[in-house]
Protein backbone atom coordinates (compact mmCIF):
# COMPACT_ATOMS: atom_id res chain seq x y z
CA UNK A 1 0.00 0.00 0.00
CA UNK A 2 2.81 2.30 0.09
CA UNK A 3 4.27 2.04 -2.90
CA UNK A 4 0.72 3.05 -4.57
CA UNK A 5 0.68 6.10 -1.88
CA UNK A 6 4.04 7.26 -2.78
CA UNK A 7 3.28 6.47 -6.42
CA UNK A 8 -0.15 9.20 -6.01
CA UNK A 9 2.42 11.91 -3.81
CA UNK A 10 4.82 12.11 -6.98
CA UNK A 11 2.33 11.98 -9.93
CA UNK A 12 0.43 14.82 -8.02
CA UNK A 13 3.58 16.60 -7.58
CA UNK A 14 5.08 16.24 -10.87
CA UNK A 15 1.87 17.48 -12.22
CA UNK A 16 1.17 20.26 -9.88
CA UNK A 17 5.25 21.29 -10.89
CA UNK A 18 5.10 20.66 -14.79
CA UNK A 19 1.25 22.98 -14.62
CA UNK A 20 3.22 25.68 -12.68
CA UNK A 21 5.84 25.53 -15.27
CA UNK A 22 3.45 25.76 -18.16
CA UNK A 23 2.00 28.61 -17.15
CA UNK A 24 4.98 30.82 -16.33
CA UNK A 25 6.25 30.01 -19.77
CA UNK A 26 2.80 30.46 -21.60
CA UNK A 27 3.35 34.30 -19.98
CA UNK A 28 6.98 34.92 -20.84
CA UNK A 29 6.07 33.04 -24.52
CA UNK A 30 8.65 30.33 -24.18
CA UNK A 31 6.79 27.61 -26.80
CA UNK A 32 9.30 24.96 -26.13
CA UNK A 33 9.41 25.09 -22.61
CA UNK A 34 5.18 25.27 -22.81
CA UNK A 35 5.91 22.22 -24.89
CA UNK A 36 7.26 20.20 -22.80
CA UNK A 37 5.57 21.30 -19.42
CA UNK A 38 2.22 20.31 -21.09
CA UNK A 39 3.45 17.17 -22.46
CA UNK A 40 4.55 16.24 -18.57
CA UNK A 41 2.01 17.42 -17.25
CA UNK A 42 -0.68 15.62 -19.58
CA UNK A 43 1.55 11.97 -18.61
CA UNK A 44 2.01 12.79 -15.06
CA UNK A 45 -1.80 13.62 -14.87
CA UNK A 46 -3.04 10.29 -16.26
CA UNK A 47 -0.07 8.75 -14.12
CA UNK A 48 -1.57 10.68 -11.02
CA UNK A 49 -5.72 9.62 -12.07
CA UNK A 50 -4.58 5.88 -12.27
CA UNK A 51 -2.33 6.16 -9.15
CA UNK A 52 -5.43 7.04 -6.91
CA UNK A 53 -7.33 4.25 -8.56
CA UNK A 54 -4.80 1.99 -7.84
CA UNK A 55 -4.99 3.64 -4.34
CA UNK A 56 -8.29 3.27 -3.70
CA UNK A 57 -8.29 -0.41 -4.67
CA UNK A 58 -5.12 -1.07 -2.43
CA UNK A 59 -6.75 0.92 0.27
CA UNK A 60 -9.49 -1.11 0.15
CA UNK A 61 -7.58 -4.31 0.29
CA UNK A 62 -4.58 -2.96 2.98
CA UNK A 63 -8.10 -2.93 5.60
CA UNK A 64 -9.51 -5.82 4.83
CA UNK A 65 -6.92 -7.74 5.14
CA UNK A 66 -6.29 -6.03 8.52
CA UNK A 67 -9.80 -6.64 9.41
CA UNK A 68 -9.80 -10.39 8.25
CA UNK A 69 -6.89 -11.32 10.78
CA UNK A 70 -7.86 -9.13 13.14
CA UNK A 71 -11.28 -11.23 13.14
CA UNK A 72 -9.38 -14.68 12.88
CA UNK A 73 -7.37 -13.79 16.06
CA UNK A 74 -10.32 -12.37 17.85
CA UNK A 75 -12.68 -15.50 17.26
CA UNK A 76 -9.95 -17.67 18.25
CA UNK A 77 -9.18 -15.73 21.61
CA UNK A 78 -13.37 -15.59 22.07
CA UNK A 79 -13.18 -19.40 22.36
CA UNK A 80 -11.81 -18.72 25.88
CA UNK A 81 -14.60 -20.35 28.03
CA UNK A 82 -16.27 -19.31 31.78
CA UNK A 83 -14.29 -21.01 34.99
CA UNK A 84 -17.92 -21.31 37.16
CA UNK A 85 -17.39 -22.57 40.43
CA UNK A 86 -20.62 -23.55 42.16
CA UNK A 87 -18.90 -23.71 46.00
CA UNK A 88 -16.71 -21.42 47.80
CA UNK A 89 -13.85 -20.44 45.51
CA UNK A 90 -11.38 -20.16 48.29
CA UNK A 91 -12.16 -23.25 50.03
CA UNK A 92 -11.64 -25.18 46.78
CA UNK A 93 -8.83 -23.56 46.21
CA UNK A 94 -7.26 -24.16 49.67
CA UNK A 95 -8.01 -27.71 49.82
CA UNK A 96 -6.42 -28.81 46.10
CA UNK A 97 -3.37 -26.58 48.04
CA UNK A 98 -3.85 -29.15 50.82
CA UNK A 99 -4.10 -32.19 48.85
CA UNK A 100 -1.29 -30.96 46.66
CA UNK A 101 1.02 -30.41 49.88
CA UNK A 102 -0.20 -34.33 51.20
CA UNK A 103 0.85 -35.63 47.76
CA UNK A 104 4.41 -34.11 48.48
CA UNK A 105 4.46 -35.74 51.99
CA UNK A 106 3.32 -39.34 50.29
CA UNK A 107 6.38 -39.07 48.09
CA UNK A 108 8.62 -38.87 51.11
CA UNK A 109 9.98 -41.27 53.44
CA UNK A 110 9.13 -40.80 56.76
CA UNK A 111 12.73 -39.77 57.67
CA UNK A 112 12.82 -37.31 54.95
CA UNK A 113 9.72 -36.04 55.69
CA UNK A 114 10.42 -35.61 59.45
CA UNK A 115 13.38 -33.42 58.20
CA UNK A 116 11.60 -31.10 55.79
CA UNK A 117 8.94 -30.72 58.36
CA UNK A 118 6.19 -32.40 56.30
CA UNK A 119 3.28 -33.64 57.10
CA UNK A 120 -0.37 -34.87 56.15
CA UNK A 121 -2.88 -31.87 57.28
CA UNK A 122 -6.35 -32.25 56.50
CA UNK A 123 -7.24 -29.01 58.21
CA UNK A 124 -8.88 -27.76 54.93
CA UNK A 125 -10.45 -31.12 53.68
CA UNK A 126 -12.62 -30.55 57.37
CA UNK A 127 -13.71 -27.39 56.73
CA UNK A 128 -14.95 -28.40 53.61
CA UNK A 129 -16.93 -30.85 55.11
CA UNK A 130 -18.48 -28.66 57.44
CA UNK A 131 -19.53 -26.71 54.49
CA UNK A 132 -21.25 -29.28 53.17
CA UNK A 133 -22.92 -30.33 55.95
CA UNK A 134 -24.07 -26.54 56.45
CA UNK A 135 -25.37 -26.29 52.78
CA UNK A 136 -26.23 -29.28 51.47
CA UNK A 137 -29.27 -31.65 52.24
CA UNK A 138 -28.12 -35.35 53.39
CA UNK A 139 -29.72 -38.09 54.65
CA UNK A 140 -27.91 -40.92 56.82
CA UNK A 141 -29.07 -44.58 58.06
CA UNK A 142 -27.90 -45.75 61.29
CA UNK A 143 -25.13 -48.39 60.06
CA UNK A 144 -23.61 -45.41 57.49
CA UNK A 145 -19.99 -44.63 58.63
CA UNK A 146 -20.66 -40.77 57.90
CA UNK A 147 -17.26 -39.83 58.38
CA UNK A 148 -15.63 -42.38 55.84
CA UNK A 149 -18.89 -41.57 53.23
CA UNK A 150 -18.34 -37.35 53.59
CA UNK A 151 -14.29 -38.35 53.01
CA UNK A 152 -15.53 -40.35 49.87
CA UNK A 153 -17.30 -37.26 48.18
CA UNK A 154 -14.49 -34.23 49.39
CA UNK A 155 -12.12 -36.99 47.42
CA UNK A 156 -14.15 -37.26 44.23
CA UNK A 157 -15.15 -33.59 44.08
CA UNK A 158 -11.41 -32.19 44.30
CA UNK A 159 -10.48 -34.51 41.76
CA UNK A 160 -13.28 -33.45 39.87
CA UNK A 161 -12.07 -29.70 40.57
CA UNK A 162 -8.70 -31.02 39.49
CA UNK A 163 -9.51 -32.38 36.25
CA UNK A 164 -11.41 -29.49 35.22
CA UNK A 165 -8.42 -26.76 36.17
CA UNK A 166 -6.16 -29.27 34.03
CA UNK A 167 -8.67 -28.89 31.44
CA UNK A 168 -8.72 -25.24 31.20
CA UNK A 169 -5.13 -25.37 31.47
CA UNK A 170 -5.00 -26.89 28.29
CA UNK A 171 -7.50 -24.79 26.90
CA UNK A 172 -4.76 -21.72 27.99
CA UNK A 173 -1.91 -22.84 26.35
CA UNK A 174 -3.36 -23.65 23.17
CA UNK A 175 -4.76 -19.87 23.42
CA UNK A 176 -1.38 -18.70 24.10
CA UNK A 177 0.19 -20.13 20.85
CA UNK A 178 -2.32 -18.38 18.34
CA UNK A 179 -0.09 -16.50 15.86
CA UNK A 180 -0.13 -12.65 15.27
CA UNK A 181 2.39 -12.91 12.65
CA UNK A 182 -0.36 -12.31 10.19
CA UNK A 183 -1.96 -9.78 11.95
CA UNK A 184 1.50 -7.58 12.96
CA UNK A 185 2.03 -7.44 8.88
CA UNK A 186 -1.71 -6.68 7.94
CA UNK A 187 -1.17 -3.79 10.40
CA UNK A 188 2.63 -2.81 9.02
CA UNK A 189 0.76 -2.48 5.89
CA UNK A 190 -1.86 -0.27 6.66
CA UNK A 191 -0.43 3.61 4.94
CA UNK A 192 -2.94 6.17 4.14
CA UNK A 193 -3.13 9.12 1.98
CA UNK A 194 -5.84 10.85 4.17
CA UNK A 195 -6.44 10.72 8.36
CA UNK A 196 -3.27 8.12 7.90
CA UNK A 197 -2.29 9.28 11.66
CA UNK A 198 -5.75 8.88 12.98
CA UNK A 199 -6.58 5.51 11.44
CA UNK A 200 -3.49 3.78 12.50
CA UNK A 201 -3.65 5.06 16.07
CA UNK A 202 -6.77 3.79 15.92
CA UNK A 203 -6.78 0.08 14.58
CA UNK A 204 -3.48 -0.02 16.90
CA UNK A 205 -4.83 1.03 20.49
CA UNK A 206 -8.15 0.02 19.84
CA UNK A 207 -7.50 -3.74 18.44
CA UNK A 208 -4.03 -4.70 17.46
CA UNK A 209 -2.94 -4.02 20.81
CA UNK A 210 -5.60 -5.40 22.71
CA UNK A 211 -5.67 -8.93 20.87
CA UNK A 212 -1.39 -8.02 21.56
CA UNK A 213 -2.26 -7.63 25.33
CA UNK A 214 -4.80 -10.56 25.63
CA UNK A 215 -2.84 -13.12 24.23
CA UNK A 216 0.44 -11.95 25.39
CA UNK A 217 -1.55 -12.14 29.18
CA UNK A 218 -2.05 -15.90 28.68
CA UNK A 219 1.11 -16.79 27.22
CA UNK A 220 2.62 -14.85 30.47
CA UNK A 221 1.13 -17.19 32.89
CA UNK A 222 1.56 -20.76 30.60
CA UNK A 223 4.97 -20.85 31.77
CA UNK A 224 3.68 -21.83 35.16
CA UNK A 225 1.12 -23.88 33.43
CA UNK A 226 3.97 -26.02 31.34
CA UNK A 227 6.01 -26.63 34.62
CA UNK A 228 3.11 -28.13 35.74
CA UNK A 229 2.35 -30.12 33.05
CA UNK A 230 5.91 -31.53 33.18
CA UNK A 231 5.59 -32.47 37.40
CA UNK A 232 7.62 -29.78 38.60
CA UNK A 233 5.08 -26.55 38.85
CA UNK A 234 2.88 -25.45 42.05
CA UNK A 235 -0.80 -27.02 40.50
CA UNK A 236 -2.53 -24.57 43.32
CA UNK A 237 -0.94 -21.52 41.92
CA UNK A 238 -1.86 -22.28 38.61
CA UNK A 239 -5.51 -23.28 39.85
CA UNK A 240 -5.10 -19.23 41.34
CA UNK A 241 -3.64 -18.01 38.17
CA UNK A 242 -6.82 -19.81 36.01
CA UNK A 243 -8.90 -17.43 38.31
CA UNK A 244 -7.27 -14.27 38.13
CA UNK A 245 -7.28 -15.15 33.62
CA UNK A 246 -11.10 -15.77 34.09
CA UNK A 247 -12.00 -12.64 36.34
CA UNK A 248 -10.15 -10.91 33.74
CA UNK A 249 -11.97 -11.87 30.33
CA UNK A 250 -15.17 -12.45 32.16
CA UNK A 251 -17.07 -9.51 33.86
CA UNK A 252 -20.12 -10.18 35.97
CA UNK A 253 -23.59 -8.50 36.72
CA UNK A 254 -25.48 -8.70 38.92
CA UNK A 255 -29.36 -6.42 39.32
CA UNK A 256 -32.06 -7.35 41.53
CA UNK A 257 -35.56 -6.31 41.14
CA UNK A 258 -39.44 -7.34 42.49
CA UNK A 259 -37.54 -10.24 45.20
CA UNK A 260 -35.75 -11.75 41.99
CA UNK A 261 -31.62 -11.50 41.70
CA UNK A 262 -30.42 -11.77 38.30
CA UNK A 263 -27.06 -12.35 37.30
CA UNK A 264 -25.27 -12.20 34.12
CA UNK A 265 -21.76 -12.94 32.89
CA UNK A 266 -20.30 -11.49 29.81
CA UNK A 267 -17.19 -11.47 27.90
CA UNK A 268 -16.82 -7.73 28.26
CA UNK A 269 -13.00 -7.39 26.99
CA UNK A 270 -14.42 -9.06 23.82
CA UNK A 271 -17.33 -7.30 23.45
CA UNK A 272 -15.95 -4.49 23.38
CA UNK A 273 -13.35 -5.74 20.73
CA UNK A 274 -15.90 -6.97 18.51
CA UNK A 275 -17.04 -2.74 18.56
CA UNK A 276 -13.85 -1.93 17.69
CA UNK A 277 -13.54 -4.03 14.60
CA UNK A 278 -17.32 -3.09 13.45
CA UNK A 279 -16.39 0.75 13.45
CA UNK A 280 -13.18 -0.39 11.73
CA UNK A 281 -15.11 -2.19 9.11
CA UNK A 282 -17.20 0.45 8.59
CA UNK A 283 -14.10 2.73 7.99
CA UNK A 284 -13.18 0.64 5.27
CA UNK A 285 -16.46 1.65 3.12
CA UNK A 286 -16.32 5.29 3.86
CA UNK A 287 -18.47 5.00 6.95
CA UNK A 288 -21.09 2.88 6.14
CA UNK A 289 -23.70 1.89 8.71
CA UNK A 290 -22.35 0.98 12.11
CA UNK A 291 -23.81 -2.72 12.89
CA UNK A 292 -22.49 -3.28 16.42
CA UNK A 293 -23.41 -7.18 17.61
CA UNK A 294 -25.81 -7.71 20.04
CA UNK A 295 -24.06 -8.21 23.51
CA UNK A 296 -25.53 -11.61 24.74
CA UNK A 297 -24.55 -13.21 28.53
CA UNK A 298 -22.29 -16.21 28.28
CA UNK A 299 -23.98 -17.16 31.67
CA UNK A 300 -27.22 -16.06 33.50
CA UNK A 301 -29.01 -16.89 36.67
CA UNK A 302 -32.08 -16.11 38.26
CA UNK A 303 -32.13 -16.28 41.78
CA UNK A 304 -35.74 -15.79 44.58
CA UNK A 305 -33.99 -13.65 46.58
CA UNK A 306 -37.01 -15.12 49.15
CA UNK A 307 -34.92 -18.70 48.69
CA UNK A 308 -37.33 -20.32 45.62
CA UNK A 309 -35.25 -22.44 43.15
CA UNK A 310 -32.58 -21.00 41.07
CA UNK A 311 -32.75 -20.41 37.08
CA UNK A 312 -29.90 -21.37 35.09
CA UNK A 313 -28.86 -20.46 31.50
CA UNK A 314 -25.40 -21.10 29.84
CA UNK A 315 -24.89 -19.93 26.32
Amino acid sequence: MKAQKWVTFVTAGISAVSLISAIIANCFCIKLMYDISMAIFGSALLGFIMSLIEYFAERRKAMEDFLRAAYKVYVQLRKIKLLKLDQPQDLILDCISEEQHNKQWEKCDGETAKALGIETIHKKRDAYIAWMQENEPMSFSESDDIEAILIQIYNERIEDYSNMFMKYMDMYIAASKIDLEDLSNAYGNLDFLFSNKKIRLFAFESIYSKLQEYRNKIKLEVFHFDMVKDGKGNFGVCCKKIIELNDFFFETKTTQNDGREWTAVYQRKFDDLSDRIEEFRSKIYFRKEIQYEKKAPVFSQLRCINGSMDEESAF
